[in-house]
């Protein structure tokens, strides 16, 4: 019996905005990542943000299938996404709940480290 292997790779792009042409913008990075590995099918495991499911996101992913496979998870379905699980729940309850920050900056600040002691965004 054969085994597939599945690789789970994580590409950290952060903006100030969050719309069809970065997540479009996203997109062709891993394209370029896929084509540079020699990778034959890529699928992305999305939710339904409302650029994830834009006419112009559709339309790219649908212009994609060549390499690309789009799987989206049902709506109002946050314990199948890892990132409401794992980091969004705790965030909330650890940093956000209960807590008054003076200023935005103490709250980016505070998120900032935490995110860096959980291991979950190195680099920020």
């Amino acid at each position: 019996m054969q085994q597939s292997t599945y690789n789970r790779i994580k590409f950290n792009t952060t903006g100030k905005t969050r719309n069809s042409d970065d997540f479009i913008n996203h997109l062709r990075s891993i394209k370029r990542y896929v084509l540079k590995r020699n990778i034959k099918r890529f699928i992305l495991v999305i939710d339904n943000a409302s650029f994830h499911v834009s006419k112009k996101s559709t339309n790219y992913i649908k212009s994609q299938s060549e390499w690309l496979t789009a799987v989206y998870l049902p709506k109002r379905s946050p314990f199948l996404n890892p990132v409401e699980t794992k980091i969004n729940r705790n965030l909330k309850k650890d940093i956000c709940a209960n807590y008054c920050y003076e200023t935005k900056e103490n709250l980016l600040c505070s998120v900032r480290k935490y995110l860096r002691r959980m291991g979950c965004w190195p680099k920020i």
